[in-house]
């Protein structure tokens, strides 16, 4: 594990994700859909899910985009360990932005959650619910593919809130409830030592000084 990298509770996070926040102060929560044009990896059983609610979800297309199935996504397979099947597809770009974003820069597969009632998240891919969260070779990240084009996505030293706060719903969603409280606790009761180089919480624990 690098000096840019900390452990807590059995995952590995970039340490910026402790010491850096957004440009913008509610980071993500801003979101103004730029990162959506390029459109997204996901593994194939989430493409399956997806076309599996297509005519639901091709209701909330607009003129903007193809209802043309067959241009939804792009089925070439690449190895990737960090997706549960071990491989990913994308999703394709028309008109310059992802095919389920529409004019307004609204994803309509999650509109379709929304308008049918449907569990948060339960239809949109991993890594867009993510985004600028991302995970490489297990290590929880930021991505810093929009920086400078979006306040939302750029981080900065000197960010109001840091991201461990800020992504709430993204490391929520990418942990798991019970797991991202623990890491925002510990987060929390070790702020200052954040700076500098901090002993995992594993460490803690097996020293008996865990903050719990």
């Amino acid at each position: 594990m690098s000096d840019q990298e900390i452990e807590i509770a059995g995952t590995r996070f970039e340490l910026r994700i402790f010491t850096e926040g957004f440009l913008h102060k509610d980071g993500p929560n801003a979101c103004d859909s730029r990162c959506c044009r390029h459109g997204v990896y996901l593994d194939p059983a989430e493409r399956d899910r997806v076309m599996a609610h297509a005519d639901i979800i091709e209701k909330h297309f607009d003129d903007t985009q193809t209802r043309d199935r067959s241009k939804w996504f792009d089925n070439t397979e690449v190895k990737d360990e960090d997706f549960p099947s071990g491989v990913c597809v994308s999703t394709q770009v028309y008109n310059n932005k992802c095919v389920f974003l529409d004019g307004k820069g609204r994803c309509a597969i999650q509109l379709t959650e929304k308008e049918q009632g449907m569990p948060r998240f339960s239809l949109k891919p991993f890594y867009c619910v993510l985004f600028p969260i991302v995970k490489v070779d297990g290590v929880i990240e930021y991505d810093d593919f929009c920086s400078g084009e979006s306040s939302c996505c750029t981080a900065v030293a000197d960010g109001e809130r840091k991201m461990i706060e800020s992504c709430s719903i993204e490391l929520e969603h990418a942990l798991g409830a019970e797991k991202y409280r623990e890491v925002l606790e510990y987060y929390r009761n070790n702020k200052a030592s954040f700076k500098s180089e901090v002993p995992s919480l594993n460490d803690r624990k097996e020293s008996g000084d865990a903050s719990r």
